[in-house]
C-alpha cells in the first residue's frame, strides 16, 4: 500500500513539473529582460504561434517624447566627448573668468543624455561657488551647442530648441500639453479622439488661435524632430535609450507605483485558433505538434504574468521604503534597503530580486519628471544601519565645524560620531569613508590652511607697504 502511494505522489510530482518547468523557465528568461525586449520577443512568437496573438483591441499610448525615436536610429557618435565640445565653446565666451570656471565646473553635472541632474545646492556642495552663482550660469549653458544641452527636463530641453519660435503652435503645445500629446500618437481612433480633445482645450483657452485637426497633427510631427537626449552623439559610444519598467506619482500626498507598460493586456490566446484545434478532426501528430504551440503559449503568457507582478512586488516595497526619498530628492533621505530585506519582505529570492532590479529603470512623475534605476533605492547597509551617503554627510559636517589651525584626526571623528551621532565606528572605517568623499587627512588639512595663512598676511604686508 506504501508503494502505490508512493508511486501516486511520484507520479502527481512528475505530472506537475512537466507544466511548472517551462513557465519557470520563461519566467527566469524574462526577469532581466525590460518591457521592449519582453514585447519584441512575444511578438515573434505571434508570427510562428496561431495560439498567441496582438490583443487588436487594446489601444496604448507610447509615451510621446520619452523614446520617440524610430527603433533603427542610431546615430554614429562623434570622435570629440561632449566636454571637450563644451569646453571649446566656453573657452571662446567673453565673460569674467569666474563666470568661466563657474560654467566649466557646471559640465561635471551633466548626464549622459545632457541634462543638469540634481539642485543648486547640491552643485554647489563642497565647491568655492555658492547656489546662485551656479544657478546664473545655467542660461549661458543652455546657449551653448548641441542645443537643450544643461536643460532641467523633458519640456525645458523641448522649449529651449524651439526658444526662436515662441508664437509657434509646437511651443505652445511643448508649454502646455506635453503630457496630453502623448495621446495622440497613431492612427487609432482613441489617438484621434485625443486629439480633439486637444484641439478643443485650445479653443476653449486660447480664443485667438486658429488651429485645426490637421496644424496639431504637423505640430507634433514637428515636436518629434526635435532632440529629447542633447548628448546623444558625443561621448564616443551611443547614449543608451533607456526606457522605464515602472513609474510612480504622486497621488494624495503618497507616491504610488504602477507599471509603465501593461505589456501583458497586449498579447492574449487566439480564441478562434483555440476552437478549431478543438473542432477540426486531425491526424494524431498534428494534433500534438498543435496541443504543444498552444501549452508554449499558455505558458509565456503566464510567465508573463508573474514577471509583471513580481516587479510590481519589488517596486512597491521599494517605493514604500524610499517615500522621502522621492520627495525630497536628497540621497541622504535614502533609507538602507538591502537586496537581501528586499528578497524576504516579498518573498522571492535575492537572485530574482537581483535580476530584478538590475538594469531596470523607475519613472519619478512630478514636476520634473525623472528616470532613475531602479537597484539605486536598493542602499546596501552602512555602518550602525547608516548608508554611505548619511555616513559621508556626517564627517563633512564634523570637519567644517572643525579648527582649520588643529583639524580632527580620523581617530578624534571616530569618537566624535560615536559621541554626536551614536555611531560605533572604527578609525579604519572612517578613514575609508573619508577617502570615499574625498576629503584630506587631517596632516594636509593642517598644511593647507597655514599655507593659506601665509598667504594671507603676505597679501596683508603688500597692501600695508602700498598704502
Amino acid at each position: 500500500m506504501n508503494s502505490l502511494n508512493s508511486a501516486s505522489t511520484l507520479e502527481t510530482h512528475l505530472e506537475t513539473q512537466t507544466v511548472i518547468y517551462p513557465t519557470l523557465q520563461y519566467l527566469v528568461r524574462f526577469l532581466p529582460w525590460d518591457n521592449k525586449r519582453i514585447f519584441d520577443h512575444l511578438r515573434e512568437e505571434c508570427k510562428h504561434n496561431p495560439f498567441i496573438v496582438e490583443n487588436s483591441d487594446f489601444h496604448t499610448s507610447e509615451a510621446l517624447l520619452d523614446d520617440i525615436l524610430p527603433h533603427w536610429y542610431s546615430p554614429i557618435a562623434q570622435e570629440l566627448s561632449l566636454s571637450e565640445h563644451l569646453l571649446g565653446q566656453i573657452s571662446a565666451l567673453s565673460i569674467p573668468s569666474r563666470q568661466r570656471e563657474a560654467l566649466t565646473y557646471l559640465t561635471q553635472w551633466l548626464s549622459n543624455s545632457g541634462y543638469l541632474e540634481e539642485t543648486p545646492e547640491v552643485w554647489a556642495d563642497g565647491s568655492i561657488w555658492n547656489a546662485k552663482e551656479l544657478e546664473a550660469v545655467v542660461p549661458i549653458l543652455q546657449n551653448l551647442e548641441p542645443p537643450g544641452i544643461g536643460t532641467r527636463s523633458l519640456q525645458e530641453c523641448l522649449l529651449v530648441q524651439l526658444k526662436d519660435q515662441p508664437e509657434s503652435l509646437a511651443f505652445l503645445l511643448i508649454k502646455n500639453y506635453l503630457e496630453d500629446i502623448a495621446n495622440c500618437i497613431g492612427n487609432t481612433s482613441e489617438s484621434k479622439q485625443n486629439c480633439q480633445v486637444i484641439l478643443q482645450k485650445l479653443h476653449q483657452n486660447h480664443q485667438n488661435i486658429n488651429v485645426d485637426i490637421e496644424k496639431i497633427t504637423n505640430a507634433i510631427h514637428e515636436i518629434q524632430e526635435l532632440e529629447p537626449r542633447p548628448a546623444r552623439n558625443f561621448g564616443g559610444s551611443d547614449a543608451p535609450i533607456v526606457t522605464p519598467d515602472l513609474k510612480v506619482e504622486l497621488i494624495a500626498g503618497s507616491w504610488q507605483i504602477s507599471l509603465a507598460y501593461e505589456v501583458k493586456q497586449r498579447f492574449c490566446l487566439n480564441s478562434e485558433a483555440i476552437k478549431l484545434l478543438q473542432e477540426s478532426p486531425k491526424s494524431r501528430r498534428d494534433t500534438q505538434q498543435l496541443e504543444a504551440l498552444l501549452q508554449k503559449a499558455r505558458n509565456l503568457l503566464t510567465a508573463l504574468q508573474q514577471w509583471q507582478e513580481n516587479l510590481l512586488k519589488v517596486g512597491q516595497f521599494l517605493v514604500e521604503r524610499q517615500q522621502a526619498f522621492l520627495q525630497s530628492r536628497d540621497k541622504l533621505d535614502l533609507v538602507s534597503t538591502p537586496q537581501q530585506l528586499v528578497a524576504q519582505s516579498v518573498g522571492l529570492s535575492n537572485s530574482t530580486v537581483s535580476r530584478i532590479v538590475r538594469g531596470r529603470y523607475i519613472l519619478v512623475c512630478n514636476q520634473h519628471s525623472r528616470i532613475i534605476p531602479l537597484h539605486s533605492l536598493c542602499v546596501p547597509v552602512g555602518v550602525g544601519g547608516r548608508t554611505p551617503q548619511q555616513i559621508q554627510q556626517m564627517l563633512l559636517q564634523l570637519i567644517t565645524e572643525e579648527s582649520p589651525a588643529n583639524p580632527y584626526t580620523d581617530e578624534q571623528l571616530a569618537q566624535l560620531l560615536k559621541i554626536r551621532f551614536c555611531l560605533p565606528i572604527t578609525r579604519r572605517t572612517v578613514t575609508k569613508y573619508r577617502k570615499i568623499s574625498g576629503i584630506k587627512s587631517s596632516h594636509h588639512r593642517k598644511l593647507t590652511d597655514k599655507k593659506m595663512r601665509s598667504k594671507s598676511r603676505k597679501q596683508g604686508s603688500l597692501l600695508k607697504y602700498q598704502s
